[in-house]
């Protein structure tokens, strides 16, 4: 049985084994995000478990974003090779057999390594279950279907700040990753028993291997730049880094203009306004997200004198905020567009991030959680409009690389996040958090001004 027959059975309605086999395909994402959230409310306990600093163990949570980057631009040839399930699978096992790896690591060293095997599976797992669900799902229902994706995999920030800020402070981080290992064989066998095969190209066309040699590494030596300016280095080693990393991007910009083969991150695609406005929304979704599940455990534990299960309590607040409105904004987006929906949830994720930027230090705990399920029900309805956008915004040739430069963007975006963050968060002390948040709120800003070129209502 084949996904399109599945699709085809029902145009109007989600049938139930389609509506099963979106539940298999958003657990694996859960686990993902779980995982990672978990991660990154841990990295104070981490940096003194590991007798580091912050802005190294951040490259714990930067090291899996950039690998997961990596990785994205292999999807769409390997799905047309292998099929969907195929590919899914096998990013679940290698995103398992990555978590047990982490999870007996000892030095900071090998933690961040495996961290990056890990990230190159989870770096296909998301992708590939979007490739398989969108393909079940008729394209009048496309927000439907990210509504329940965003169902299941929303519910992450909620639990995972909360259990990654438990087992860390209970010197269990490493169960953190090795609790992987049975939720991912659970769902493998469920993939095995719901996802369908799907049909394969015996010669799809080969992946831009010289774009993503430009790429990624160039958004590398980039953020080392700012990691050893952050750190003290020599001015000439910064220098070095960073006219590296220019000049890789300019050579993949270059590279990408003029190439015959479909690339990794298709500028071209810039061309189509909607879809412009689409890549720099999740731009600033990936950075707001990811900087913010860095700095709030910091926030709680510096500020609030918060520990354990509590450090993690803030960022789960924002987790509630999401798991309502991603789920809803996902189905108002088939009927009155993405447009309203970005705008609206835009500003009123910087009303809330600027708020915080200049009351964080008088605000009491019970009112900052508050104001965060508010920002999170803002920021929710941000990303899966724009997402779902892809899908009515480009030809259907077109979906599948514009649904990969999404998650390349917002992958990237959340590494400069995290190490900017953890740069900050390190030398800035607490006053740091004021300006931090205004940051945050600015970035909001544009994500509203770019949300009024997308599309209005179908």
């Amino acid at each position: 049985m084949t996904v399109n027959k599945v699709a085809d059975s029902d145009r109007s309605t989600l049938d139930r084994r389609t509506q099963i086999l979106i539940t298999v395909l958003g657990a694996a994402a859960f686990v993902a995000v779980l995982d990672g959230t978990a991660v990154t409310a841990s990295l104070g306990t981490l940096t003194t478990s590991f007798d580091s600093t912050l802005p190294v163990v951040v490259w714990v949570t930067t090291g899996y974003l950039l690998a997961a980057a990596s990785v994205l631009p292999l999807v769409g040839w390997a799905v047309d090779r292998f099929g969907g399930r195929a590919v899914f699978v096998a990013g679940l096992i290698a995103f398992v057999s990555g978590s047990v790896l982490t999870g007996f690591a000892w030095s900071v060293s090998t933690l961040i390594l495996f961290r990056v095997l890990q990230g190159f599976g989870g770096g296909l797992v998301e992708p590939a279950a979007i490739a398989v669900a969108a393909a079940v799902a008729p394209r009048e229902h496309v927000g439907r279907v990210m509504g329940r994706f965003s169902l299941i995999i929303n519910i992450a920030p909620v639990v995972g700040p909360l259990v990654g800020a438990l087992l860390a402070d209970n010197g269990l981080w490493r169960a953190i990753f090795l609790i992987n290992l049975p939720l991912g064989v659970l769902i493998v066998l469920a993939a095995l028993r719901w996802v369908p095969a799907t049909r394969t190209l015996d010669k799809p066309p080969a992946p831009d291997f010289i774009g993503m040699g430009l790429l990624s590494p160039g958004f590398v030596f980039l953020l080392l730049m700012i990691n050893r300016w952050g750190a003290g280095a020599d001015v000439a080693l910064v220098v070095v880094l960073a006219v590296i990393g220019v000049l890789l991007l300019t050579a993949y910009t270059v590279h990408a203009l003029r190439t015959a083969k479909t690339p990794v991150l298709d500028l071209r695609l810039l061309r189509i306004r909607a879809f412009a406005a689409a890549l720099l929304a999740m731009c600033a979704v990936g950075f707001i997200m990811f900087s913010q599940l860095s700095v709030l455990p910091m926030l709680a534990e510096e500020v609030f004198g918060l520990h354990g299960i509590g450090r993690g309590i803030i960022t789960s607040a924002l987790g509630v905020g999401l798991l309502i409105s991603m789920v809803n904004a996902g189905r108002l987006s088939d009927k009155v567009g993405p447009r309203p929906l970005v705008v609206t949830g835009s500003l009123v994720t910087a009303v809330g991030l600027g708020t915080v930027s200049l009351v964080w230090e008088a605000l009491p705990l019970a009112a900052l959680l508050a104001l965060y399920v508010v920002i999170g029900l803002g920021f929710g309805s941000v990303a899966a409009p724009s997402f779902a956008s892809v899908y009515r915004t480009l030809a259907p040739e077109s979906a599948a690389q514009g649904t990969t430069a999404l998650f390349i963007v917002v992958q990237l975006f959340a590494s400069i996040g995290v190490t900017v963050m953890g740069l900050l968060l390190d030398r800035g002390g607490a006053d740091i958090y004021g300006t931090v948040f205004l940051v945050l709120a600015a970035t909001a800003l544009v994500a509203a001004l770019v949300g009024t070129r997308l599309p209005g209502r179908p």
